[in-house]
């Protein structure tokens, strides 16, 4: 029953289950429902209709759209499911009126069945919309904004009703509701998203909505920037070792974006809770740790997962060692091995051994990393004792058990000691000695060896063995020699070494040699010898030898019996050499062996030597020297000691630099005082003390600029437009330096700020105001200021360092404005006055107080000056003066002070002077003449100007008419000349105005001296020397006079002829003073005197120079020069070499001395030669004494004739056959006259002909005859040679042509063609300038070039200065009235002979003329025409010269202005067409590139049908001063020119401004590039000539001339690279070929040829100074200064105008691009002010930061927030990954003025971090962005590029950029060009062979598309 039961309830339970799950099941499942319904609408034609349907049910429905039944299908019908296809959006766009209208259903659909909801469409076309119809005034716009950031897309819309705004986004609708608050729609019916996310990223369109229908706006973008970084950390972990139970805390920091979650974990159990991991920083706390282990930092984010790893190792001192195992032993080693013994590694073990028989401390061996070691430097047959020990970084273990174990024998490591030998008699000797002191051993016996003969090898001698005993006996010996005796001792392993010899003599008696001799220093002048006596001898007394060195002389001393000696009076630190013997009464015993000792240092005897000092900053002194003579140095320098104190200073205690190293020769005193006087002296020391001082000098330190402003510094108002400033000198002590001027500051003050900029006032003293102190006193007007407005005024003094400190400002407020100009008049009245009228201006009544007026002559200061009061309104002047001006101003006086002047002039008519000059009282009379001086009328009888003076004379009481000179105005004195002596003179004077002269003054009368009172003027000392003065004296002009003169001079009387002006006096005293008196005899005056003082030069050079040999070269023979014995300074010395002069066949002397000889006119050549340098010197007349050298210091040999230069004086080749005597003529410095002195002449010297020829009387006679003959011979043989080569058959010339010679001149040269003009010219019209320089193998040309330039230009100045055509031209053309306006510049004109000859217009005079001359080229005549640059007037007259010459290219070298002056005026149109004379002109292109511009014309003659196109060539890049740097960029103008011109055309019409300069090069150039094509020479001299002979001044200067051959040297050595594009691949193929002849490929002898030129140092002149050393990432790469970026300097820091930049000329802009190096830590903030001041927006790296391990670049940039650097704000606004690059956008901001613009960094990052990439097509398409991105964004400012030291990849990437944008305007490629003028103007841009082959590489890839940068 209970079963059944149980049954029945289980059933019951089951159907319950069942129906509560059917109910439930009811319950959940239902029919769909709509939850929006779509409404009806009205839209319009072309636009947009979308209905938005959505429904619920469950399971849920799935809704579509339906039309008329059936689904919609249309391309305009799109649906839009959302909700999971329970909601879906038919959108229909565009509409179609009528076919769209409709009822469109939307069916919802389930497991339950469907319902339908539907609306109805109706569309108007435009012109139907009813009147209120919704209309979108402003649609939303594209926006982009930060992920986080709040967006606002803007909407507003009009209709009536107003419309209501909705959303849609990407189609579906917006609903504000459902975002929590996070999406608004605002009142504007804007839309505004909060918060951004990516979500929200999509397109947007507006909704306006009423019951006239739908509106939809155009669609916007939304984009949300979201910064992703991926995890990296900013903090490592440290792994760190600590104590057992020590605490640490490790710290791990990542960044990222989105930010990491950090955590620790240890092996693989987190330490770090799941739920508590904190964002960016964790720090791991660990406490009482016992056990080492790794800690793992995890740092994670959706962009990945790192780890780092820490390492915490806990410290314990390691065990024991094992017991040490020996395992090998020598007599001096023991070799041991051990078990470490420890589980954790040691740092090193510690071996510690102890020989057992002997006592001290235990050796250590330490910092052994093995567990086996031998022990070296033992002693033999010894015991050691021997521990182990293990260090770690906590200390040193406990030691192992301890090792016993002995070393093996050796042979004895000494001798035996002490060996002793005495005669026992006559024939045998007793031998003693002891035991050795290192046995090694057991000694097992010794071996004694005894010979006559010491020299023989030990083997070869007599030899006694002795078995363990300590002395033996010899016997049998030689009786009375001498016998040396050496001992061994020996083990079992072998012999030990030698004793020392010892000497025994075989003679009874005499004593043994003295024993243990020794030597040792007692002081520095004394040796202690000590020595022990041999035994048992009867010694008398003792003899010693002793010498100073090897090569010393002995000297013998004898002295008693004793055991010791002290040899005193030597010399310090020096080797002596010792020997010592007894004496006895039978004999002198034998010798000790020699032994050496040196004398103790002693302290220098001389100082150092040379010493100079510099001051190379203003607190610095450099300091050199040489050491002391070795001889007085008395031991080893141990250094040297600076002593110096300042002079005149406050702080004047002597100061010492100590412990200067021995090796120094220099050092920098530091922290001086600026411009101060230093008293210095130097001592060298040995270690036994200090010399003596160096003679003191006396230096100042360099300037500086002042560090305190000027004193009392004020400043006065003085009215409302001007203040007075006065200051005083800056404090003595600050002032630093000769104050050389004043700069006064004043600025404008408003609201206690300055405005605008500062004005500066200089004011600059001269020389002669220097000051010496700091009272002198200045003031300043500064006028033009603005009334009642506050001025700052600072004060600061300059020296030529620069500004010093500031004043304190200044603050002055101007006076309120003063009256303006009163209204002012003049009038002259009827009484001959002057009445004065004057009125105040309207607008002043009621201010006026007064009236000042200022009035007087214009020619006289000061005006007079009248005040009047308010009431007075004229005044009358009287007493006026005829002829004069008047000046009168006017000033009104108010409150605020005297107004503005009204200024009037007024002049009275001139008369005839009234009164006359007056001679005045003084005059110079002479024998012969008469000077005297007046003074012109007074001014009241002046009557006007002075025109002329008349002087009027004769003789005094002669009936004869009156002598008149007209005289200058400007004349105040006259002399009448050629007067008779002793004869009264008449004499009197008028002045003369424009209107006549005035009345004669009184007569004065003059009486002419007796014959020859004249007294000579300015005697003085002209040379001194040893024994001769030179003096010399003036007369006054036209003397002549044969009366003598006297000179006395100490009791001495010399007469001198009238008619000399100097006189040389002989024979006088070395170093002496004389005092020399001038006087003038026959004088009936008593005899005027004029005295001088000279003193004699000292007595040097006393020796004459010695011939010591001839010299190889027949013309040069060598002398030995003469000791210099003198104290005194010498400046030079000259070797003057005289040629003798031959009187009757014999050569003659005329000079007993050089003192004898008048050198004045050598003295003259010396400064001669210094002034014009070496060019001239050859062109002194032979005959002549010259100079052949100078010396600073004379030599000790000199070679007379060698041909060498010495200090720019050629010492020339001597004549053979020519006898010459020389001497050495001294300048002394610091004398007031010129001082000299002289060596005696040197013996005569003469070089014989090695071929004489006989001497026939009359020879000299018959020159003459025989001369002309042989030159008329010569002349027709050279004319024989040129037929006959002429007429040489072809064959036979080629085999000569290569090195044809020259019969003229011997000069190698290649043949003639004749078509060709120079060579025309040179057979035609050859100068002698065309002779010496013929044309020069190509081969030769750097040589030559080089040989030009040596010495300073020197042959290449002297072959500029020569070229001369030989011939004179005229130019009457060009100097007639109608053609000179036309010349540009009056000197430079048209040759008639070759000007270019206009088509006359009839009926104009000159219409054939313009300033052009015809040109030849290279074997084509009137191949140019050079002309000037045009002017207004002949525009017309240069075009039509372009039409009649057919010529189609015109070439302008100049810019139409340059250095502010025209150089040419524009003679083309700006745009469209102009018409110049009978020509119109159509401007039709332009194309403006880096270093020059192309303008294409079209030509049009009126009356004509025909047009032409005219091209004209403009290079830009020539520099306004000189010539261009580098000839690359002319040379790519010149191809390019040379390429467009066609072959028809006719001349090239070249001009700059004068036409001769720029033109000339041009022409050259390009004819001798022509030339170089046919023929293996260039003839640039004979061109230049060819040229000037054709039109004047043709290349203009010697740099110009320069250039030319620059240009052509480049040419040559680089060749055509340029390649058509079509042809690149062809040429690439040849380049990878190995060259002919060469082991490399034409692509490496390409890249080498770049590398031939290398930069001069002077060249990087900021980079290499110590201030910016450290700014260079690379020291081998810098910036030129001339193309360095140059950074505003920051005022005090040295330096701030310097980076590592350069300006980069682009292919169509010049300074394109900055290439910089990567920016170094300590230079970012200089980057980012580069980038700021050149207005530079867009970066382009080429680097990752670190590349092989090293950094490449300092992270310059920040990543996360804004940073400063310096003055800039640098805000990070995006970041984008491309496949290929980072684009980085920031905002920087100057925080000075808050400006701001956007910054745009592309990092190319596919470039490998070695090599190139594989390919070029990723690079280039980078490039593209690049310059893309520039052009949309329209900066101004260069592209800067960086790499890491700026030049490789930076170098390909500008390169690429200028290739490729050439490649598409001109169709063809020139790698090696473009590179080359890289590197003109950064060094080694593209750096490796791999990035040059990598540009070829890429220009291929390229060519497949032209539209890189198009797109």
């Amino acid at each position: 029953m209970l079963i059944s039961c149980s049954s029945g309830m289980a059933s019951l339970l089951l159907l319950m289950t069942i129906f509560l799950l059917l109910l439930v099941d009811c319950r959940a499942e239902s029919l769909p429902e709509f939850i929006k319904k779509p409404a009806d609408q009205i839209g319009v034609s072309g636009g947009v209709a979308s209905f938005v349907c959505q429904a619920t049910g469950d399971p849920k429905p799935r809704v579509t759209w339906n039309k008329r039944g059936k689904k919609v299908n249309s391309q305009r019908f799109e649906t839009i499911e959302f909700d999971e296809s329970a909601g879906a959006v038919l959108r229909i766009q565009p509409l179609r009126a009528p076919r769209d209208e409709n009822v469109y259903e939307c069916v919802a659909q389930n497991a339950h069945g469907e319902i339908t909801v539907s609306a109805k469409l109706s569309v108007l076309r435009e012109d139907q919309l009813p009147p209120g119809f919704p209309n979108i005034d402003m649609g939303p716009q594209l926006k982009v904004v930060e992920r986080t950031r709040t967006a606002t897309m803007l909407c507003a819309a009009s209709g009536n009703p107003d419309p209501e705004i909705t959303w849609f986004k990407d189609f579906l609708p917006v609903d504000p509701g459902t975002s929590n608050g996070r999406i608004k729609q605002l009142r504007s019916g804007a839309l505004q998203i909060e918060n951004s996310d990516e979500t929200d990223q999509g397109k947007y369109e507006c909704v306006a909505t009423n019951n006239a229908g739908v509106r939809y706006s155009s669609p916007a973008n939304l984009y949300v920037r979201v910064r992703r970084v991926a995890p990296r950390f900013s903090i490592l972990p440290i792994s760190q070792e600590i104590m057992p139970g020590g605490n640490v805390n490790i710290t791990c920091v990542a960044v990222g974006s989105p930010m990491p979650y950090v955590k620790w974990m240890m092996g693989g159990e987190d330490l770090t809770p799941e739920d508590d991991m904190p964002v960016g920083r964790n720090v791991l706390e660990l406490t009482n740790i016992k056990e080492s282990a790794n800690y793992t930092c995890v740092a994670m984010s959706s962009l990945g997962v790192i780890d780092a790893i820490a390492q915490i190792t806990v410290k314990s001192l390691p065990k024991a060692p094992g017991t040490p195992v020996v395992t090998e032993t020598t007599a001096t080693s023991i070799t041991i091995t051990w078990d470490s013994g420890n589980p954790d590694p040691v740092s090193y073990y510690v071996i510690e051994y102890k020989s057992k028989s002997q006592d001290g401390p235990y050796q250590i061996k330490e910092d052994i990393t093995t567990t086996r070691y031998s022990i070296g430097g033992l002693s033999p047959n010894s015991e050691y004792e021997i521990w182990v020990s293990a260090v770690n970084s906590i200390g040193q273990g406990p030691p192992s058990e301890p090792v016993v174990t002995r070393t093996g024998e050796q042979a004895p490591a000494s001798s035996p000691r002490n060996v002793q030998a005495r005669m026992l008699s006559s024939t045998t000797m007793i031998i003693q000695w002891e035991e050795p002191v290192e046995p090694n051993g057991q000694i097992r016996g010794y071996r004694v060896y005894y010979t006559m003969e010491p020299d023989h090898p030990v083997s070869n001698w007599l030899k006694h063995n002795v078995d363990d005993s300590l002395l033996t006996t010899v016997s049998s010996l030689v009786e009375d020699e001498t016998y040396t005796v050496r001992v061994l001792a020996f083990t079992s392993v072998g012999d030990g070494p030698l004793s020392d010899p010892i000497q025994v003599k075989t003679q009874q008696g005499v004593p043994g040699q003295p024993m243990n001799f020794r030597a040792e220093a007692k002081t520095e002048t004394s040796i202690g010898l000590t020595w022990s006596p041999s035994r048992q001898e009867n010694i008398v007394k003792y003899e010693l030898y002793y010498k100073e060195g090897d090569l010393g002389k002995e000297v013998l001393k004898s002295f008693e019996p004793m055991t010791s000696y002290t040899v005193e009076g030597l010399k310090p630190n020096t080797e002596y050499i010792f020997r010592l013997a007894a004496r006895s009464q039978q004999g002198l015993g034998a010798w000790t062996p020699e032994i050496r000792e040196r004398t103790r240092q002693s302290k220098p005897s001389a100082p150092p030597q040379d010493v100079k000092c510099v001051s190379t900053r203003s607190t610095t002194i450099l300091v050199s020297w040489r050491p002391p003579p070795a001889e007085s140095q008395n031991g080893v320098l141990a250094g040297y000691s600076v002593h110096y104190r300042a002079l005149n200073s406050e702080n004047s205690e002597p100061k010492e630099v100590n412990e200067i190293p021995p090796n120094v020769n220099h050092i920098l005193l530091e922290s001086l005082e600026k411009w101060t006087e230093y008293r210095l002296t130097m001592v060298a020391h040995t270690e036994v003390g200090s010399g003596p001082e160096s003679a003191p000098i006396i230096i100042r330190t360099d300037e500086d600029v002042p560090s305190a402003p000027p004193q009392n510094v004020g400043v006065e108002v003085l009215n409302s437009t001007a203040i007075k400033v006065s200051w005083r000198s800056p404090a003595r002590k600050r002032q630093h330096g000769q104050i050389r001027g004043y700069q006064v500051h004043y600025i404008k003050v408003e609201n206690g700020e300055a405005k605008g900029s500062p004005q500066i006032k200089d004011v600059m003293l001269a020389d002669a105001q220097w000051e010496t102190d700091d009272t002198a006193e200045y003031e300043m007007i500064i006028a033009g200021l603005q009334p009642e407005t506050t001025y700052s005024i600072t004060v600061a003094a300059y020296t030529m360092k620069g500004d010093g400190a500031r004043s304190k400002p200044n603050l002055v407020v101007t006076k309120g404005a003063v009256p303006g100009k009163p209204i002012l008049s003049v009038h002259q009245t009827l009484e001959n006055n002057l009445l004065v009228q004057w009125k105040p201006s309207p607008e002043l009544e009621g201010q006026i107080l007064g009236y000042r007026l200022q009035f007087g002559r214009q020619d006289i200061d000061p005006l007079a000056i009248l005040e009047f009061s308010t009431q007075e309104d004229k005044y009358t002047v009287t007493s006026i003066h005829k002829g004069a001006t008047y000046l009168f101003k006017m000033a009104v006086r108010s409150r605020a002070g005297f107004g503005e002047e009204s200024v009037e002039e007024f002049t009275i008519p001139e008369d005839v002077p009234k009164g006359y000059p007056q001679i005045l009282d003084s005059s110079n009379i002479t024998s012969m003449s008469v000077q005297f001086g007046w003074l012109p009328p007074v001014l009241v009888e002046r009557n006007g100007i002075i025109t002329m003076y008349t002087v009027a004379y004769r003789e005094a009481n002669s009936p004869g008419t009156l002598l008149e000179k007209e005289l200058p105005s400007s004349e105040n004195s006259y002399t009448l000349s050629g007067l008779k002596p002793n004869t009264a003179y008449d004499v009197k004077i008028r002045a003369h105005t424009s209107k006549g002269p005035g009345p004669y003054s009184p007569t004065i009368q003059y009486r002419t001296f007796l014959l020859d009172p004249v007294s000579p003027k300015n005697f003085k000392v002209k040379m001194v020397m040893k024994t001769s003065v030179l003096l010399s004296w003036e007369f006054p002009e036209n003397y002549n006079s044969p009366i003598p003169y006297k000179i006395q001079y100490n009791g001495h009387n010399v007469d001198v002829d009238g008619r000399t002006t100097k006189k040389l006096i002989t024979n006088l005293k070395p170093k002496t003073d004389y005092n020399f008196i001038l006087t003038n005899r026959g004088n009936s005056m008593g005899g005027l005197q004029q005295n001088v003082v000279a003193r004699t030069a000292p007595n040097m050079l006393g020796q004459k120079p010695m011939m010591s040999k001839k010299a190889e070269p027949e013309s040069s023979i060598t002398f030995q020069m003469p000791a210099v014995e003198t104290s005194e300074l010498v400046r030079s010395y000259y070797i003057v070499v005289v040629p003798l002069k031959k009187s009757r066949g014999q050569f003659v002397n005329p000079w007993g001395s050089p003192e004898d000889m008048d050198l004045e006119e050598l003295v003259q050549d010396i400064a001669k030669l210094q002034r014009r340098g070496l060019r001239h010197s050859r062109q002194l007349d032979s005959p002549k004494s010259y100079i052949a050298a100078r010396f600073r210091t004379l030599p000790t040999h000199f070679t007379l004739g060698d041909q060498k230069t010495y200090d720019g004086f050629e010492n020339k080749a001597l004549e053979i056959g020519q006898r010459y005597v020389f001497f050495i003529l001294a300048v002394l410095e610091g004398a007031e006259s010129k001082m000299f002195a002289a060596s005696p002449y040197s013996d005569p010297i003469q070089l014989d002909d090695p071929d004489p020829q006989p001497i026939i009387d009359g020879e000299e006679g018959l020159i003459w005859v025989i001369g002309p003959v042989l030159a008329v011979v010569f002349i027709i043989c050279i004319v024989i040679a040129i037929l006959l080569y002429k007429n040489k058959p072809d064959s036979k010339r080629k085999n000569s042509e290569p090195r044809t010679k020259c019969l003229l001149n011997n000069a190698e040269i290649t043949p003639h063609h004749p078509m060709d003009p120079v060579e025309m010219r040179r057979i035609n019209f050859q100068t002698p300038g065309m002779l010496n320089h013929p044309p020069i193998p190509i081969a030769e040309l750097a040589e030559h070039t080089e040989h030009l330039k040596a010495n300073d230009n020197l042959k290449l100045s002297q072959e500029y200065e020569s070229i001369d055509p030989g011939q004179q031209f005229t130019w009457e053309h060009s100097n007639l009235e109608v053609n000179k306006p036309k010349n540009r510049y009056a000197n430079v004109i048209a040759y008639d002979h070759s000007r270019v000859i206009l088509l006359p217009i009839e009926g104009i005079v000159g219409s054939d003329y313009i300033n052009a001359n015809y040109i030849d080229g290279y074997r084509k005549q009137n191949a140019y025409i050079a002309t000037q640059g045009a002017l207004p007037e002949t525009f017309g007259d240069f075009w039509r010269m372009v039409w009649e010459q057919r010529s189609a290219t015109i070439v302008m070298m100049t810019k139409l202005e340059e250095k502010s002056r025209i150089k040419c005026d524009q003679y083309w149109p700006s745009r469209g067409t102009d018409t110049y004379g009978m020509i119109q002109v159509t401007l039709l292109d332009t194309i403006e590139l880096a270093t020059f511009c192309v303008r294409t014309f079209s030509l049009h003659k009126n009356g004509s049908s025909e047009k032409r196109e005219v091209r004209q060539f403009q290079f830009t890049a020539w520099p306004d001063h000189g010539v261009p740097e580098y000839p690359t960029p002319f040379l790519a103008f010149l191809r390019r020119v040379k390429t467009c011109n066609p072959p028809d055309a006719g001349p090239i019409v070249v001009h700059c401004s004068a036409g001769v300069g720029r033109t000339g090069c041009f022409i050259v150039i390009d004819a001798m590039l022509e030339r170089i094509k046919h023929e293996k020479t260039v003839d640039i001299y004979g061109h230049v000539t060819l040229m000037r002979s054709q039109r004047n001044y043709m290349v203009q200067t010697e740099d110009q001339y320069s250039f030319i051959h620059d240009a052509l040297l480049e040419a040559v050595a680089c060749g055509n690279t340029e390649v058509p594009a079509r042809n690149l691949y062809t040429y690439i193929q040849k380049l990878a070929q190995i060259e002919v002849g060469e082991h490399v490929t034409g692509m490496e002898l390409e890249f080498k040829r770049l590398a031939n030129s290398k930069a001069h140092t002077s060249r990087f002149i900021s980079a290499n100074l110590p201030c910016n050393k450290f700014k260079n990432r690379l020291v081998n790469i810098m910036p030129y200064e001339t193309t360095r970026v140059c950074l505003q300097p920051i005022r005090g820091v040295e330096g701030s105008d310097y980076i590592n930049s350069s300006f980069i000329d682009g292919y169509r802009q010049q300074k394109a691009y900055i290439a910089t190096q990567g920016p170094l830590s300590e230079t970012t903030e200089d980057f980012w002010r580069m980038l700021w001041e050149n207005n530079s927006t867009i970066v382009v790296m080429l680097t990752k930061l670190r590349e092989m391990g090293r950094e490449k670049c300092h992270q310059y940039w920040p990543a996360e927030r804004s940073a400063r650097y310096q003055y800039f704000v640098v805000d990070p606004m995006a970041e984008y990954n491309m496949p290929q690059y980072i684009l980085r956008e920031f905002k920087v901001t100057d925080a000075r003025d808050g400006q701001s613009r956007t910054v745009r960094q592309f990092q190319f990052t596919d470039w490998p971090e070695q090599g190139v990439p594989k390919s070029g097509e990723g690079f280039i398409d980078f490039i593209g962005q690049v310059h893309k991105t520039k052009e949309q964004f329209g900066q101004d400012g260069p592209i800067s590029v960086h790499c890491s030291a700026g030049v490789g990849r930076t170098g390909v990437f500008i390169t690429l950029s200028i290739v490729l944008e050439r490649m598409r305007y001109e169709g063809v490629v020139d790698i090696f060009q473009t590179v080359k003028m890289l590197r003109t103007q950064r060094p080694a841009m593209v750096q490796t062979e791999d990035e040059y082959q990598f540009c070829y590489q890429a220009a291929l890839e390229y060519l497949g598309s032209f539209d890189h940068y198009a797109t």
